[in-house]
């Protein structure tokens, strides 16, 4: 196996369903190498933070569980997708109780988006970005994304500053930074296929997140930035994209 294999194989890995031959060649890479194992190490950390808020705020999730569950059944949502599905469905049901008037964003999503955005911008993992204007533009033509649509963000007030590819719910999303005065923005984007992401703008701990869908575009946005800033860099970004 090489990293890039490591990194899809790594939500079957935290949740032991590997197969005896793809585990032994998981283990045997990340072994060797230094980068992918402190990339399972982040990944393990984020998914203890998101039980430790749980804990600290209980709520009753049957309801999301139970959605959850009849969603794997139909098979909209492959049931490795992420580790501790339970627990970014009860994360959600955090979510509601603290603001139920949006719509919420996919838990798959944004448990994933969470864990992402604290282990590369909190926590600092290590990870292969691409700075270069040239090497961006290649990330976004292989995922059909327009580059005049991350340039248009740029109307927010906040500079591009990196990019990356990563995969939320099984899927792959470029992994965008915009920052300004020290305050970072994790953008997630890709083309848009089948169901739009709802807008909407939530919180998870001190993470503030919010999403929207304009024309052939979706996103998934997260800061911890104050309270109020993620809803609208996300709202002047929908604007910036007409």
């Amino acid at each position: 196996m090489n990293c890039g294999d490591i990194e899809e194989f790594a939500p079957l890995w935290h949740s032991g369903e590997l197969d005896s031959e793809r585990r032994g060649e998981f283990d045997a890479h990340v072994s060797t190498c230094a980068a992918c194992a402190a990339e399972l190490r982040e990944q393990a950390m984020a998914d203890e933070q998101l039980r430790e808020l749980i804990a600290a705020e209980p709520a009753d999730t049957r309801a999301i569980e139970e959605q959850v569950r009849r969603r794997m059944a139909s098979g909209k949502i492959a049931r490795w997708a992420i580790p501790g599905l339970a627990a970014a469905a009860a994360l959600i049901a955090i979510v509601l109780w603290r603001a139920p008037k949006p719509t919420p964003i996919n838990p798959v999503l944004v448990a994933d988006a969470v864990r992402d955005h604290t282990a590369e911008l909190v926590n600092h993992a290590p990870r292969r970005w691409r700075a270069d204007a040239s090497e961006i533009g290649t990330i976004e033509k292989s995922q059909g994304i327009q580059d005049e649509d991350v340039k248009a963000l740029e109307a927010t007030g906040y500079h591009l500053q990196r990019a990356r590819i990563c995969r939320l719910g099984g899927a792959p999303w470029i992994h965008l930074v915009y920052a300004r005065d020290g305050r970072e923005f994790s953008v997630y984007m890709r083309v848009k296929e089948g169901q739009s992401v709802p807008e909407s703008a939530e919180s998870a701990g001190s993470l503030q997140l919010a999403s929207f869908t304009h024309g052939r575009v979706q996103a998934v946005i997260v800061t911890d930035a104050p309270k109020g800033e993620c809803a609208k860099f996300a709202k002047d970004a929908e604007h910036a994209l007409l």
